[in-house]
């Protein structure tokens, strides 16, 4: 034989002793507090964003500082090379007068120096006559037509006619010469035993004899 025991649950009803007002009022104070601790939160955000521009404007000020300090320091810096490009034009142009006044420059100590070199034994010279065009305004041809800035004129004496024959080629193979070209030659008194013959020759002055000091100065500039 069982026993089956039966459980009852009443529900009680809740009575709600406080009055409205009182239940209103504590929510009232809940969303109050909810409300200030939004306000608060709210307010850290904006001191810390606050804290960071300040940081960002700071080290921005500082390096405005900075860049205006490097520039005043610059521009004093450039105040004094200021007339340095000036210089360098007068230079400038003083070379390019320099060279238009000596950019025909022949140094005839070199070019005679190499013709005493090179002039047969049995030749020698008496005097020297030399023209040169040495602004451009009269162009100069050699006895044979070739363009040259000059001609030099040559008075000497020789043994034979052989030794003429020489000295013109000896002038046909001086760069600095062209056009080698025999005016006249002729027996003369003889000197002593030496039968001589006074001659008289011409050549033309190539740009081979232009010292070139100044235009390669000017080209260098």
């Amino acid at each position: 034989m069982s026993t089956t025991t039966a459980v009852s649950t009443a529900t009680f009803p809740r009575v709600n002793l406080l009055p409205p007002e009182i239940a209103e009022e504590t929510r009232f104070r809940s969303i109050r507090a909810l409300l200030a601790l939004s306000v608060v939160g709210a307010l850290a955000v904006v001191g810390g964003l606050y804290l960071f521009a300040s940081n960002e404007a700071t080290a921005a000020q500082e390096s405005l500082d900075a860049a205006q300090a490097t520039n005043t320091s610059l521009k004093a810096e450039e105040a004094k090379y200021a007339e340095v490009p000036r210089v360098y034009a007068a230079v400038a142009i003083a070379e390019n007068q320099l060279t238009v006044a000596m950019g025909q420059e022949i140094r005839y100590s070199y070019v005679l120096n190499d013709l005493a070199l090179t002039i047969p034994d049995d030749v020698w010279l008496t005097s020297l006559t030399v023209e040169q065009d040495v602004d451009g305004t009269a162009p100069v041809e050699g006895a044979w037509g070739t363009p040259a800035i000059g001609t030099i004129t040559h008075q000497g004496m020789a043994v034979s006619y052989d030794d003429v024959a020489a000295w013109l080629d000896v002038l046909g193979k001086n760069t600095d010469f062209t056009d080698p070209y025999l005016t006249s030659a002729t027996e003369t008194d003889p000197i002593g035993d030496t039968d001589v013959l006074e001659f008289e020759s011409s050549a033309a002055l190539t740009s081979d004899a232009l010292s070139n000091r100044y235009t390669a100065k000017a080209a260098q500039s």
